[in-house]
């Protein structure tokens, strides 16, 4: 106990001491997480497959014509929906595509349930982030994922859009999407931005408790 109150007695001991245990906790977690995909990976449940696009249940598309190498899809109403009902038996990291729009794709967004029987949610979504030439990227959280519907665009009222899939798959797990070792390690920029905020709004809230606790001791003991 005095060797921690030395310790806290020094100057910047206090916000020091905050970011030191962020930093860790930010290890342990990214070893949990690389630990998790580990095991799906051995278990045989974090695997890449590639689905058809009309393995898909499609709704507000319709298929047009299509090659060995391509798969086309039209838009026939403003909310167009391709939707895989049932991925409760593999882990699922991250979902990519190549496609081509001919017309304004709009808004692009990936909804999942974490339930049998949930409803699609805004609270359960995720955008895409382009990586140029047509691909697409959206990468899930870390949870139990049970069903997947992509909403791939959203047309202007009385427009359609046509999309060309290249090839005519959608990747769940693709192997170069998924992290390496040292990226479960890595923050973002906006974790990075909150490892340097909060431990700083953590230090400063204990230190403003100890100078409270001091002067309630202090008072007490000028009774």
């Amino acid at each position: 106990m005095k060797a921690l109150k030395r310790w806290f007695d020094r100057r910047g001991a206090l916000p020091l001491t905050c970011y030191l245990a962020a930093a860790l906790l930010w290890v342990v977690l990214g070893a949990v997480h690389w630990g998790s995909d580990a095991l799906g990976r051995s278990g045989g449940t974090l695997y890449e497959a590639e689905i058809p696009v009309t393995d898909w249940q499609l709704a507000g598309l319709e298929t047009g014509e299509s090659t060995a190498e391509t798969a086309v899809l039209t838009t026939t109403n403003g909310d167009p929906q391709m939707i895989l009902e049932d991925v409760s038996d593999m882990v699922v990291r991250t979902l990519s595509y190549t496609v081509e729009f001919e017309g304004d794709a709009r808004e692009m967004c990936l909804y999942y349930t974490t339930k049998v029987g949930e409803d699609y949610s805004q609270d359960r979504r995720v955008f895409p982030e382009a990586l140029g030439d047509g691909k697409y990227l959206y990468t899930l959280p870390r949870t139990s994922i049970v069903a997947l519907r992509l909403d791939p665009c959203s047309p202007d009222e009385n427009k359609t859009v046509e999309m060309t899939f290249t090839p005519g798959t959608i990747s769940l797990n693709k192997a170069e999407t998924l992290p390496a070792v040292w990226q479960y390690f890595v923050p973002s920029w906006y974790q990075a931005f909150c490892l340097v905020l909060y431990p700083a709004l953590a230090a400063a809230a204990c230190s403003w408790l100890r100078a409270v606790v001091r002067a309630l001791r202090q008072r007490k003991k000028a009774r």
